[in-house]
């Protein structure tokens, strides 16, 4: 009774009701308030994550800008200044967050003054120079050198032009590296010294290199390197323009951005704080900043060498627009609970309202009905799909599902609740990401995974999917509130830059990167099983006819029509890749020996043998291949594709259109085929190269009327090295263009000598090879040199060969034409040996047809030769042409030249060609009127 009477006491019935209600509140605010955490987690992190995607793939896309740049050189060759900005400014003003793009060329310390008095033809006063002080100062002395030689755009950044890219610690670090690896290099944030408003810059670089020169290793890229293109790059503008003005105005969100070189060397490159919306609210207060701590995602990434932190920080306030539903919890829980306690007082006095009591926890079902409603409704207004999931073993079973995950899913709430949950997985599944999800459900933890999944319609999608346990009662988990977030286009996108990284953009096939990986499995396995791997390296021939006729768009679809032959000829085993401009590789695994391999590699050759169609004509292709075969020609990438690199010049050496093994010979050949390549580009620095000259004499005066320049290499160890064995390799390597200005020079210098010694005016002939004729910069290389030398121009005479004439005729008509403008004799030699047409050759304004000496050598025993010599001379003089015959080496062949009124004969009958000094000596001479 007396215990009775206790609990009956208005103030301990009322207490316990007040403590009861209070927890059962606090615990119902918590579960709500957490509810609506979990929401704005999900939602900044998902927000934070595009973020940080956009700006790693919108660096990805500037720096393609760059690669684009690198083609055109890659592609073209030397490229002109006009062709340069013509390139570049439509990408600036796609693009303008990037302040320049710079070309720029490696010039050795023993290089520099050439090159200064070169590019001074352009920019008067132009020097190497570099900052100091705000200002410009020539260069200082150093091994290399690395001056702007083009700058776009040009207006306003003429004063950059010189500017030497290795100066600055930063840039030089970055250059190298690039030239290094072959690939992208990026510096940190550095700021223009010139700029009068510095902004965060950074710069990319891309390495240059000179074709058919190996670049399996960094030692090989740097003898191969000619110079760097760079872009210039705002970083506050980049990283604005690739997130957009809505996620800049996003409140809540803070952004930073900040590169590293190295660990200890940090700049800030962007930096975005949220705008306060009211900034008269009072700050949050402790309590406030305990229950909402700030968010925080962060990721690091590389670009160009350089490490990106990207850091994006927010509140959860910001992406929800107040804990509404756990404040009405809080707020009705509190209003319930004392009125409880105050019915709980009044029923100890009045047990006879009863049915008032009765009442009362019967509207307190009802708040409790409302609050829950509330929470639903704030879980179904969700953008993420979630799963309420009991924890009761071993079903797990779903007791509700949002409409977000009815969109996602496919499937309805009817179709799943009450079914055992599994996270859209088929049957066996074995991801690693639905396995920890399983686990975290049987263990009562939070855990977070990404997993592939299938909606009701069978098509695939990739979630983000979080579990967190939700305890109520006594620290017991009772549910698991799970979030799934679609996440298919973030993997579609990083699908995409995996596929760029690995393959080749315009033909679909494996590049370089892939290619190394393959050949790597591919010997991991044949040391293995001790079995063979084939790798063959092809190269396309004369394929550079089709970019010089029909453009490069023509040689692009041949490339790509190359490539999918390829792919169709050889087996599902092997690989196919493209290595560089008309390279490609073959990887051939084998068990036993080579010989199916060489059946692919002929089946192949067959496959590219039709004719493919190009703007409406057939272009044949044809290849050269060079197998080496693991492991007798090399056990590792490198080594296997440089000796099928060198079976591959041996092939092409063979006539082309056929397949070499490798064998250890061929190496020394190629050794020395280098060593004598590497002794060329020295040649000029160490005025090994001299020249010769040949006398033309007047067959009816017998006078010396002029010269024939000759070259010869007089090599310190080799001797003296006749044309026929570096010529052609000079134009291979690029080196005939520098080899043929030192010519003219020279041989225009060396005339105007002779006419102030008082030997008279000769005129001097010198030969222009084809990758001279095509140079844009010819009439303006001519028009220098005799003003330099003081050379009349009606003193210089330029032989062309006939096959050079007639490869594109319209340039032709176009650049003999400006030649002849400034006066300067032209002459066609080896004429007869080639394929003239004289419908052009009338076109041509030439003054001189020199007959070939293999016409000249038979004319007094062939009658045919006689008669083609007599035809050309008949013709030149209707055309009102002279005639300079060569190789005249006997009296009966002077004779018969001179009865058919030849103008000029050459030969060892007269002269072998003669160093200056001879030559000079042989002028001083009186040679007879007649032999």
């Amino acid at each position: 009774m007396l215990h009775r009477n206790r609990m009956r006491s208005p103030g301990l019935a009322a207490a316990a009701t007040f403590v009861l209600g209070f927890m059962t509140t606090i615990a119902l605010f918590f579960f709500t308030f957490e509810l609506e955490s979990d929401k704005a987690n999900l939602d900044f992190r998902r927000r934070a994550e595009s973020y940080i995607a956009d700006v790693q793939q919108g660096l990805g896309d500037a720096i393609a800008s760059l690669q684009a740049v690198n083609q055109l050189f890659a592609a073209v060759g030397e490229v002109s200044r006009e062709e340069f900005h013509t390139f570049t400014l439509p990408l600036l003003q796609r693009q303008p967050y990037i302040e320049a793009f710079t070309y720029h060329r490696f010039v050795a310390a023993t290089e520099r003054k050439r090159f200064e008095a070169a590019m001074r033809r352009d920019f008067p006063g132009f020097r190497i120079s570099e900052y100091k002080d705000r200002g410009v100062a020539p260069a200082g002395p150093r091994d290399m050198y690395l001056p702007t030689v083009y700058i776009s755009p040009q207006e306003n950044n003429e004063v950059r032009i010189g500017n030497d890219a290795l100066f600055h610690p930063q840039r030089a670090a970055a250059a190298w590296r690039a030239v290094d690896s072959a690939r992208p290099s990026a510096t940190g944030i550095v700021q223009l010294l010139m700029a009068d408003n510095p902004e965060p810059t950074f710069f990319v670089i891309m390495p240059l290199y000179r074709r058919d020169m190996p670049l399996g290793s960094p030692e090989e890229r740097r003898r191969a390197m000619f110079g760097v293109t760079q872009a210039v790059f705002n970083s506050k503008n980049l990283v604005s323009k690739i997130l957009g003005k809505e996620a800049l105005s996003m409140p809540g969100i803070d952004i930073s951005i900040s590169t590293a070189v190295t660990p200890e060397d940090k700049h800030l490159a962007f930096q975005h704080h949220a705008e306060v919306e009211n900034p008269d609210e009072p700050q949050p207060g402790f309590l406030r900043k305990v229950l909402e701590p700030p968010m925080l995602v962060g990721e690091s990434f590389d670009v160009g060498g350089t490490v990106w932190h990207v850091q994006v920080s927010g509140s959860s306030s910001a992406f929800i627009y107040s804990h509404r539903g756990s404040l009405l919890v809080l707020l009705f829980g509190m209003l319930v609970t004392l009125y409880a306690a105050n019915n709980r007082r009044a029923a100890a006095n009045r047990e006879r309202k009863i049915e008032q009591l009765v009442e009362q926890r019967t509207a307190e079902l009802r708040l409790t009905s409302e609050d829950l409603q509330l929470r639903q409704s704030a879980i179904e207004a969700s953008a993420n799909a979630i799963i309420i999931v009991s924890a009761r073993r071993p079903h797990f079973s779903i007791e509700y599902v949002n409409p977000a995950f009815e969109k996602i899913s496919g499937y309805s709430a009817e179709d799943v609740i009450g079914k055992p949950f599994a996270p859209l997985a088929r049957p066996g599944d074995d991801q690693t990401g639905v396995a920890d999800l399983r686990a975290a459900l049987h263990a009562g933890t939070q855990t977070h995974a990404i997993v592939s999944q299938t909606r009701r319609d069978g098509s695939q999608f990739w979630s983000d999917v979080y579990v967190a346990p939700v305890s109520i009662h006594s620290g017991e988990v009772s549910h698991f509130v799970i979030t799934q977030y679609d996440i298919t286009e973030m993997r579609r996108y990083q699908g995409e830059l995996e596929f760029q990284a690995n393959y080749d953009l315009l033909t679909g096939i494996a590049n370089r990167n892939l290619l190394r990986d393959r050949v790597t499995q591919a010997l991991t396995m044949a040391a293995r099983h001790g079995e063979l791997v084939c790798v063959a390296f092809m190269d396309l021939d004369r394929f550079k006819f089709v970019n010089d006729s029909m453009g490069h768009r023509a040689g692009d679809l041949v490339l790509k029509s190359i490539a999918s032959r390829l792919k169709r000829a050889v087996r599902d085993t092997d690989t196919v890749a493209r290595y560089g401009g008309d390279e490609f590789v073959l990887v051939l695994p084998e068990s036993e020996d080579v010989t199916e391999s060489a059946k692919v590699v002929q089946r192949v050759m067959q496959a590219l043998a039709r004719p493919v169609p190009v703007d409406g004509k057939d272009f044949f292709p044809t290849c050269s291949v060079g197998i080496a075969v693991y492991p007798t020609d090399g056990e590792d990438f490198e080594t296997l594709l440089t000796h099928a690199d060198i079976a591959m010049y041996s092939a092409k050496e063979k006539g082309r259109n056929n397949f070499q093994f490798y064998a250890p010979r061929m190496h020394e050949r190629a050794a020395k085929r280098l060593r004598l390549e590497g002794d060329l580009r020295r040649a000029l620095e160490r005025q090994e190269l001299t020249l010769y000259y040949q006398p033309q004499v007047d067959v009816n005066t017998g006078r010396v009327v002029g010269a024939e320049t000759l070259i010869r290499w007089q090599h310190p160890e080799l001797g003296l090295i006749p044309p026929s064995e570096f010529v052609a390799l000079a134009e291979e390597t690029g080196l005939i263009g520098a080899i043929g200005e030192w010519v003219l020079r020279t041989a225009c210098t060396q005339a105007k000598k002779w006419e102030q010694a008082g030997l008279g005016k000769l005129r001097i002939a010198i030969n222009l090879s084809a990758r001279q004729f095509s140079q844009p910069n010819l009439l303006r290389t001519v028009q220098s040199t005799l003003a330099e030398s003081g050379l009349d121009p009606s003193n210089l005479e330029l032989e062309i060969t006939e096959s050079t004439v007639m490869v594109d005729v319209q340039h032709t008509i176009r650049t003999l034409h400006e030649l002849k403008n400034i006066d300067v004799h032209l002459s066609i030699d080896d004429f007869g040996t080639g394929f003239s047409s004289l419908s052009y050759l009338k076109q041509f304004p030439i003054d001189v047809l020199k007959v070939d000496q293999s016409f000249v050598r038979d004319i007094t025993t062939d009658a045919d030769n006689a008669m083609i010599v007599m035809s050309v001379i008949s013709l030149a003089h209707n055309l009102r042409l002279q005639v300079i015959a060569e190789g005249v080496e006997t009296v009966e062949q002077f004779n018969y030249l001179k009865e058919n009124k030849c103008d000029q004969v050459q030969g060892y009958y007269f002269s072998k060609p003669l160093p200056a000094d001879k030559f000079e000596r042989f002028l001083q001479q009186d040679l007879p009127a007649e032999a």
